[in-house]
């Protein structure tokens, strides 16, 4: 079969020589992730996760990528995966009995918890999605159906258009949705930011270099429209009250302000970002940015102080 080079049965051999360059950010990301203790894989039983569906034959061989290999597979864009602490992909092809020049592709990978599941899909979730009822969310496109569940990101894809093709993919999201949580929920964080004035769709996990910054780290982000303002509120949940306080001191220093590291208010005169408003509290950080609205500043850090 005739496949483009964005496909990834092609792109198995494409820049194999790339993986020496990134291998040791790779090991890193490993060993991080084997402490944090995620060690149930999708491996032991990937065949589990590819149903029999009529019409299909199902995948004569279930791929599964590491951190060391994911760049096999999808080159430049592991990057983004590594970004949100990939664990492992399974990757199968279905072939349509019908005509074997149609093909459904899905990708099972799973990623470093259930917030960092949820952040690598809203990195590519567009801003006015087509929602599917799978998963905790998912969205469908023209030949495309992702979503997020448990600790897993699933993207299901084919070229073909047709009605039957459709449901088919259907069916595997909710095969595989149902396997990893009969009950998904939105991550607890999801909900530690206002609902009103929020924009559809805008809510993100930023999980590395927020705001530009190597210092700040899991940062739960929002985009809000109010009094003609659009304008961004986050909030960081730390592991402990003694990490929130060496984040803040460290933008401190990277501002060249002084600082009084004490919990409360604080406002950091950030030369990239403009002015930045955090509310620390214990081990969460409550902010906004973008917001020149000195009465919503003062409304929102109000808010955030109370919480």
């Amino acid at each position: 079969m005739s496949r483009n080079t964005e496909n990834p049965t092609t792109m198995k051999t494409f820049n194999r020589f790339c993986i020496r360059k990134t291998i040791l950010v790779k090991v890193l990301i490993a060993g991080l992730i084997f402490l944090t203790g995620f060690a149930s894989p999708l491996k032991a039983e990937p065949g589990r996760f590819f149903p029999a569906i009529d019409g299909w034959e199902r995948p004569a061989e279930i791929d599964i990528y590491t951190p060391e290999t994911l760049w096999d597979i999808i080159n430049g864009a592991a990057d983004l995966f590594y970004a949100y602490d990939f664990i492992e992909l399974l990757w199968g092809e279905y072939i349509s009995l019908k005509d074997e020049s149609v093909y459904i592709v899905m990708e099972i990978y799973r990623q470093g918890g259930p917030v960092r599941a949820f952040g690598v899909y809203s990195q590519e979730r567009p801003r006015s999605p087509e929602l599917v009822d799978v998963g905790v969310q998912g969205y469908r496109a023209p030949g495309i159906l992702h979503f997020f569940v448990g600790d897993c990101y699933v993207k299901i894809r084919s070229h073909d258009r047709s009605e039957e093709t459709e449901q088919a993919m259907k069916k595997m999201a909710r095969h595989v949705s149902g396997l990893l949580d009969p009950d998904p929920q939105f991550p607890a964080i999801v909900n530690m930011l206002p609902e009103e004035h929020k924009v559809d769709f805008s809510e993100e996990f930023i999980n590395t270099n927020f705001l530009g910054h190597p210092f700040l780290y899991g940062a739960f982000v929002s985009t809000y429209e109010r009094d003609g303002e659009r304008f961004s509120l986050f909030v960081i949940k730390n592991d402990s009250r003694e990490e929130s306080r060496e984040m803040l001191a460290s933008y401190y220093e990277f501002s060249g302000q002084d600082a009084d590291l004490q919990e409360g208010v604080h406002r950091i005169d950030d030369r990239w970002n403009g002015e930045v408003g955090i509310v620390w509290q214990d081990n969460k950080l409550y902010g906004y940015y973008n917001l020149d609205n000195v009465v919503l500043q003062e409304e929102y850090i109000t808010l955030f102080a109370g919480i």
